[in-house]
């Protein structure tokens, strides 16, 4: 594990938060009992099926199983840029039996949306499995050659670059709109229906950059078509070890990532909850699930709920900051 991803594991909380997390139910007479599923566990995943979110819990589901002594079984509730399945769990009996296969949405559908329906209070995180870094692209012919001279003309030239995202509200705008707020710069939104089209604008020449799922991005990287300038994590990528990050380079302290997390009900019992992070770890540590994380550009972690707490704390005042200061809204 990096220095960086150690040190997530002791952020301080911060002492201002959107919303405080839920508390754990009252204890069974017996609270060192290990906690037994009755039933079949739901991972509800709040998007449409193939994503990567969606592959890492299918990976992740049989080992689950047969840890549990019950299957798991992963079930698709998408809408709303997730808030249709993030609704469905906060409101789902607080047993254990049904789990949110949180992403970054999770935490600003309340934060940007009066419509979401839910509040962070109404969960418990589980463990923070993953997190997703995000690789800054332009298209070819965009007047820089890294991400010094893209920093140098995107300040010079107010309103003239916009950038693609995948929608409002995605980790590709909130890293956007971080980097415009820290550099003092003006950008232009332009939303898309999805990663897959905004790309392909971006190769075309109409949109300048994007910010953008490292999954996503690399193969065109690679094959040429789009030029990767920094990426967005608080250190340089395995993946492409020679682009630097956005940190290192034109903003100190710059970072942005999506996160792939468990969330339960609040009040759920603590022991549900220990049991279902240790499953959780355990679960990634399998090759298989392994092989998945590498393949869909994703760093594991693996925490247990104390430590996902602290991380989630500290991403949801960061982004609540944001978007009160960019006065950030989805569509109702």
């Amino acid at each position: 594990m990096t220095t960086r991803r150690r040190a997530l594991f002791a952020a301080t909380l911060l002492p201002v938060a959107p919303a405080a997390w839920g508390q754990g139910a009252a204890q069974p007479p017996n609270p060192g009992g290990e906690w037994v599923p009755t039933q079949p566990v739901r991972l509800v995943n709040p998007f449409a099926p193939g994503g990567s979110p969606d592959l890492l819990a299918r990976a992740m589901a049989p080992h689950a199983q047969a840890a549990l002594g019950v299957p798991m079984l992963v079930e698709n509730r998408p809408g709303a840029g997730g808030m249709v399945g993030a609704r469905h769990v906060a409101q789902a009996a607080p047993d254990g039996q049904t789990v949110l296969l949180a992403a970054i949405s999770a935490l600003l559908g309340p934060l940007m949306s009066q419509s979401a329906g839910y509040q962070v209070a109404d969960f418990r995180p589980v463990s923070l499995l993953t997190i997703t870094p995000i690789v800054l692209v332009v298209r070819d012919g965009f007047p820089a050659a890294d991400i010094r001279e893209f920093d140098r003309a995107v300040r010079a030239a107010p309103g003239r670059f916009n950038y693609a995202t995948a929608g409002a509200g995605t980790p590709h705008q909130m890293a956007a709109e971080l980097y415009a707020q820290r550099a003092g710069a003006q950008v232009t939104h332009v939303p898309y229906r999805g990663t897959a089209p905004a790309l392909t604008d971006l190769r075309a020449g109409n949109v300048d950059f994007m910010f953008a799922d490292l999954a996503a991005a690399l193969g065109q990287v690679r094959q040429g078509g789009l030029r990767a300038l920094a990426v967005t994590t608080a250190e340089r990528i395995a993946a492409l070890p020679d682009t630097p990050t956005v940190a290192e380079t034109v903003l100190p302290g710059f970072e942005a990532y999506s996160f792939v997390s468990w969330w339960v009900p609040a009040r759920t019992p603590d022991a549900a909850v220990a049991r279902l992070a240790r499953v959780a770890i355990d679960a990634l540590a399998q090759p298989d699930v392994r092989q998945r994380i590498a393949e869909n550009g994703f760093l594991p972690m693996g925490t247990d709920a104390a430590g996902a707490e602290r991380i989630l704390r500290a991403e949801g005042e960061k982004w609540a900051g944001l978007v009160r200061a960019r006065g950030l809204r989805v569509e109702e």
